[in-house]
């Protein structure tokens, strides 16, 4: 039976949590109103003064106290955010222009290998302009042309670069992955691309000295496995799995480990860091027998899990997971009874008081609720059958955590993710074992490295094991219906989905009627929402140009049915077509797609007229003839241009007359420019997609 007075902390971190995420929210406002600031801090004052007196308030009052705490830790959590919020700074970059400086700058991670750049998150250190230094501070994104020098950069590096910083990018398509507040929550505010020719490296490195070591160490470690033969897809999982290394996964693999429910192996989490505590607590026992032997275990405990919190990359899960055994292990040490809601609830309270931002990155949430989940309803799920063998008990334990956390995180997973993995349950009962044993493995595998025919020998067995385990979740991924695909839902409706989850349990646990009808009230909710979006999909008419560089793609939506025109090279692109397409089908609940590649039609005179029930809209393309004598003039909605047409904006409004020219993302921004002077001149209404974002219009 849940208690839910037994658990103060638990009850206690929620208002603290919400206040964070008003803050971050409303940081800006919080900012440029230093009444409001004054008044969040008052409100902290007198709810903590008017407490000690509260004490003896008669047994009908007892809730002001409780209302009065809640208000503080709201407004803690408020002023927890704006102390944290960084471009809230003095001498913040988020309020430079967009000039060239000169900056010194430190990375912040090694070099990140992408197609056509190096990658690299750094922190600004100074500014120097007309020979003057400035101190400023703040974090950025840096794109190195690729050469020599950006490949070797490692954490800690100073360079020295000139260029402008540009603010974050918009998310260019509708319903895309919003990019630039992923960024914001990571604390980035500028990013740029710098050439060669505009950055030094300055043979200084400022990093922390624990983490350089713990980088070089990972770096060593990730060497050991190379050199012993793990190579390609079984070195990318295995680096995950064992030292949390993801840089060398692909998509594909990707794709096929979140298509079967076993993605969260992919990143170390609870899970590697209980099997990792086990294993260090057991070889530590003999110091149970000693005078202060619990004390010298508790503190090796403790550094172990801080270093291995480090070497696997300080991830939300893996923070979550090393505090929460940290104070598990202090309790232990102390002979001190510890609730599992109370000990999740500290470690929240630890981490976000140290970086508020963690509580809206996805990892961390989904952590904290899988847990939840696991520890609240698995003992339920347990005592529904009772199995008679050993080998159906551990089937069914497994299973019954594969379905706590599921019940607890598939919400979640449908907001973010949009999909369900069907086959979850089977695809656990094999990656489970597996991956705990490729844990095992591979921890032999680095610790016998001074032996060279014993490590080569492990890490044969160790690919073997990584091998059955990526074939296994193939073959999960390729099993028909294996996906739940295309679903979209609201924040509003996540959140009713989690008050149907916890008012039925409190329904089944507590016997309670109220928690039955705040479920029906929230399903109902749900249904009213999805009906409304039914109905609006369905009169749907709407006309798209999406921006997607170095293409042209278009999208005619009718109802629930589109024409879909693009290149055959972004149609087969699975990641392209995801990240800038098919959330927004899934968004306007598309059921039927009709493709259009458009490098396998021709258009006559290389004008591609699009079907469109209001408006007539028509695409130019380079195959374009502008010789040629039109007799009779053609009102036209839309005109895109499009694949650089050498055309005369002038001649093109006299025959066309359209309302606006759109230049699609597969010009050049010479060419955009070209056309942008000339339809300045003509006065003629244009727009240029790779620099505006997508078109959208009813159509």
């Amino acid at each position: 039976m849940f208690f839910f007075n037994k658990i103060p902390l638990f009850r206690l971190v929620m208002p603290f949590t919400c206040g964070i995420i008003g803050g971050i929210y409303a940081g800006d406002i919080i900012n440029n109103s230093k009444i409001i600031l004054v008044s969040v801090i008052m409100v902290l004052i007198v709810s903590f003064s008017l407490l000690p007196f509260l004490k003896k308030t008669s047994y009908s009052k007892k809730w002001v106290p409780g209302v009065l705490i809640n208000i503080a830790l709201f407004t803690a959590g408020i002023l927890t955010a704006f102390v944290n919020t960084e471009r809230f700074y003095p001498n913040h970059i988020s309020g430079l222009d967009q000039k060239t400086y000169q900056f010194v700058v430190m990375a912040n991670a090694n070099a990140i290998e992408k197609n056509k750049s190096y990658k690299l998150e750094v922190e600004i250190l100074n500014l120097y302009e007309n020979g003057t230094s400035k101190n400023v501070n703040g974090k950025a994104i840096l794109y190195l042309e690729k050469d020599s020098i950006s490949s070797a950069i490692k954490y800690g590096d100073l360079l020295l670069v000139n260029g402008a910083l540009q603010p974050l990018q918009e998310a260019q398509n509708p319903s895309q992955f919003n990019y630039k507040q992923f960024l914001l929550f990571h604390q980035i505010t500028k990013q740029a691309y710098i050439p060669s020719t505009s950055f030094i490296t300055t043979g200084i490195n400022k990093g922390n000295p624990i983490l350089k070591w713990i980088n070089s160490l990972r770096e060593n470690l990730l060497s050991i496995l190379l050199q012993h033969g793990l190579e390609g897809r079984e070195f990318a999982v295995g680096a995950a799995l064992i030292l949390g290394y993801t840089d060398e996964l692909d998509p594909e693999i990707m794709r096929a480990y979140a298509g079967s429910g076993a993605l969260h192996v992919l990143s170390v989490s609870g899970l590697h860091v209980g099997i990792m505590y086990v294993v260090v607590a057991w070889m530590l026992a003999f110091l149970d027998k000693t005078r202060n032997g619990k004390i010298i275990k508790a503190i090796l405990l403790l550094a172990f899990l801080a270093f291995y919190a480090m070497i696997t990359g300080l991830s939300p899960s893996v923070l979550r997971a090393a505090v929460m055994f940290g104070f598990i292990v202090i309790a232990k040490s102390f002979n001190y009874h510890t609730n599992v809601y109370n000990t999740l609830a500290a470690s929240a309270i630890c981490l976000l008081i140290y970086d508020p931002y963690l509580i809206m990155q996805v990892g961390f949430q989904l952590s904290y609720l899988a847990v939840i989940g696991i520890v609240t309803f698995q003992p339920l799920l347990a005592d529904l059958y009772e199995p008679r063998t050993k080998l159906m008990s551990w089937v069914w334990e497994i299973t019954c955590v594969s379905v706590a956390a599921q019940i607890a995180t598939a919400p979640l997973g449908f907001l973010y993710f949009h999909q369900f993995p069907v086959y979850f349950m089977i695809s656990n009962l094999i990656v489970i074992p597996v991956s705990t044993g490729i844990l095992y493995l591979g921890l032999a595998t680095l610790l016998s490295s001074f032996i060279p025919t014993l490590c080569n020998y492990l890490t044969l067995l160790l690919k073997w094991m990584i091998l059955f385990l990526n074939k296994s979740v193939e073959i999960t991924e390729a099993l028909p219906y294996s996906i739940l695909g295309g679903i979209d839902i609201s924040i509003i409706e996540t959140w009713m989905l989690y008050f149907i989850v916890v008012s039925f349990f409190v329904f089944i646990t507590q016997k309670n009627i109220v928690g039955l009808y705040v479920s029906l009230i929230a399903l109902l909710i749900i249904s009213i929402t999805q009906f409304i979006e039914t109905i609006e999909q369905n009169s749907q008419q709407r006309f798209i140009v999406y921006n997607v560089n170095g293409n042209s793609v278009y999208d005619v939506i009718n109802g629930t049915q589109n024409s879909f025109y693009a290149p055959s090279a972004l149609v087969n692109d699975k990641d392209k077509m995801l990240f800038n397409i098919e959330h927004n089908w899934w968004k306007c609940g598309i059921a039927k797609q009709k493709i259009i590649k458009l490098d396998s039609i021709y258009p006559s005179g290389g004008i591609l007229p699009l079907i469109s029930s209001k408006k007539r809209i028509l695409a130019i393309d380079s195959k374009f003839n502008s010789q040629i004598i039109y007799t009779q003039k053609v009102k036209t909605d839309l005109i895109i241009l499009r694949e650089d047409t050498e055309i005369d904006i002038e001649e093109l409004n006299n025959y066309f007359n359209p309302e606006l020219i759109i230049f699609d993302s597969s010009n050049s921004a010479k060419m955009c420019r070209k056309w942008q002077a000339a339809c300045k001149k003509a006065g003629i209404k244009y727009y240029n997609v790779a620099k505006q974002g997508a078109f959208i219009v009813d159509s």
